[in-house]
């Protein structure tokens, strides 16, 4: 068996792809509202349904189809991405909150249906799912910036008013507001993200993941891999890269596999590679090597059958011969 390795950006643009080649003109339409609850840095997320007219999902198909028409193509997540230039920046879904977000929606148990006007008030964001026949849900999702309240809105706006337990679609009422932006979509375990700020933002993204960062490093103390597994926490930082790498880490659970650690002991002794151990067989972090103890935790540190050189990569399918 060979690991067949696959760079990640191109992972990400194939997925995008995918999604520019749905005719969402086509979709059916359903229209989800999030509230959120932020405890500890810790946030919990409760989605409900909301009943909405054929004009409004009309609009929200439109809205949708443009912004991912107009957006070119898809690149990997980095922190320090300011201007998007009609990109898309692309990141796995189970990398954040959204994913427990999708995973009620799609649960065995129905999901409350909004029937009363309280229930839009203060919502965190809302969520248009689109369905396609033979293709998976698309989920285009927009940040509420300030909570829903109900306020006189310009004509760039889709004017809404609550009655009868429906959004329905208005042209000036006391209404409530749904522009025509999307800040980030989501398809078969993929986001593209079209408004960086806005996603970080509406997901609790970074503190998600320094939480996650904290967690594992602990798991290393009680393991006892490091020296001084607090380093780790050091040189990870909230360098996103680094904060990705470290929850794909968590995530593969190589490090609480003695074969695997006494293997990557061995070869990385015998490699020379630039990981270093003490004499009571802990690894040593540094500034210097920290990116290369995390592709190895990760065993993302292959050989290439054809050309013998040696690749550091976070994206790996296992390859069966047939």
């Amino acid at each position: 068996m060979i690991e067949d390795v696959q760079n990640f950006q191109e992972t990400i643009q194939n997925s995008f792809k995918a999604v520019k080649d749905i005719d969402l003109l086509k979709a059916t339409v359903t229209l989800y509202v999030v509230k959120r609850k932020l405890r500890n840095r810790s946030a919990t997320y409760t989605p409900r349904i909301v009943n909405i007219d054929n004009n409004l999902k009309y609009k929200l198909r439109n809205i949708s189809s443009k912004k991912i028409e107009v957006s070119n193509q898809a690149l990997e997540y980095d922190f320090n991405t300011s201007d998007l230039d009609n990109n898309v920046l692309g990141i796995e879904t189970n990398e954040t909150d959204l994913q427990n977000i999708l995973d009620t929606i799609n649960a065995p148990e129905p999901i409350q249906i909004v029937d009363k006007y309280e229930d839009l008030l203060g919502a965190w964001i809302y969520i248009a799912r689109l369905d396609v026949p033979n293709n998976k849900p698309l989920y285009a999702i927009r940040r509420v910036s300030e909570g829903w309240s109900t306020k006189k809105v310009t004509q760039l706006s889709v004017n809404m008013i609550f009655s009868n337990n429906m959004l329905v679609d208005l042209d000036r009422q006391n209404i409530f507001r749904i522009d025509n932006k999307i800040d980030f979509f989501s398809y078969d375990g993929f986001i593209f993200i079209a408004d960086k700020k806005n996603f970080e933002a509406a997901l609790n993204f970074r503190e998600g993941m320094e939480k996650n960062r904290d967690i594992i490093v602990e798991e290393f103390k009680e393991a006892k891999l490091f020296v001084n597994a607090d380093e780790i926490k050091k040189f990870v930082g909230d360098s996103i890269p680094r904060l990705r790498k470290l929850s794909q880490v968590k995530n593969a659970g190589y490090y609480k596999d003695n074969s695997f650690l006494t293997s990557l002991k061995q070869v990385a002794l015998e490699e020379n590679w630039d990981i270093e151990y003490d004499n009571e067989g802990k690894m040593t972090v540094t500034e210097d090597n920290i990116d290369s103890i995390l592709s190895v935790l990760n065993n993302g540190r292959l050989t290439s059958k054809v050309t013998k050189e040696i690749f550091d990569v976070d994206v790996k399918h296992k390859f069966e011969p047939k």
